[in-house]
């Protein structure tokens, strides 16, 4: 059996159903053009709706399979959203924090000048500097948020280890609207970055977590705390994008 037909042979076992049906047509193109991880996900919630109540009426088994597969898309979206709010507030408190500690006094110049620029800064520059040259810009027409831009998320978290004295300065312990934040200290950091670059790959490659990842609500709490800790407000940015709170509830308020 190929990959098409066993596709399609396991999404009609699930709804069972056979080439009779009359909607047969639409899942024989569906199997084709939707995301196989979040199809599985919504059949096995479609089963579970029917198991749990059998009595349910269901018009069409591929509007109400498409609700579930939207539903978790959506889920999806939410999170993407989530993952580039944190990644572009902990890069750009990185520049700001290491701009103002290493370039010369009134200037961000601590990219361009080699004299003023760190070792352990040396590796991921060059990188960056090879990506700048490929997009045919110059590096020296651009700012250290720019430059930045260029490096990686996993460049990132090493930037925040091998800079942590300097850095560290952001997650001391607060009081925060009356809510006490202990500190956190580089291995905790370390290790609540790795889970949340992790799950933030999955999501960026369009998959659901990994079994082996931590759980929704925990990447968020995750999330929700390195943002507090460098002064991001959380709760106002994403009233625009799920305003609500369904799938991102806050466990600071």
């Amino acid at each position: 059996m190929d990959i098409y037909d066993k596709s399609l042979h396991d999404l009609c076992t699930n709804l069972q159903i056979t080439k009779s049906d009359k909607e047969y047509y639409k899942f024989e193109k569906l199997v084709t053009v939707v995301n196989q991880a979040y199809l599985k996900i919504a059949l096995k919630e479609f089963n579970y709706i029917k198991t749990k109540n059998p009595e349910k009426e269901i018009i069409s088994n591929f509007n109400f399979l498409m609700s579930l597969y939207n539903k978790h898309l959506r889920e999806h979206q939410v999170m993407f959203l989530l993952f580039n709010i944190f990644e572009t507030a902990i890069r750009s408190k990185a520049v700001i924090e290491l701009s103002l500690k290493y370039s010369s006094a009134g200037n961000d110049d601590w990219l361009y000048n080699s004299s003023l620029t760190p070792n352990k800064m040396i590796r991921p520059l060059q990188e960056a500097k090879n990506k700048i040259k490929q997009d045919g810009e110059d590096i020296n027409n651009l700012d250290s948020f720019e430059i930045f831009d260029y490096i990686m998320l996993g460049q990132l978290q090493s930037i925040y280890k091998d800079f942590w004295n300097d850095l560290s300065c952001l997650f001391v312990a607060k009081t925060i609207n009356g809510i006490n934040f202990p500190q956190i200290g580089k291995r905790a950091f370390e290790r609540i970055f790795e889970e949340i670059r992790k799950a933030r790959n999955d999501n960026a490659h369009h998959k659901p977590f990994h079994k082996t990842r931590k759980r929704r609500h925990q990447i968020i709490e995750d999330i929700e705390l390195i943002l507090i800790h460098i002064g991001f407000n959380l709760s106002d940015a994403i009233n625009n994008i799920d305003s609500q709170h369904k799938i991102i509830k806050l466990k600071y308020k």
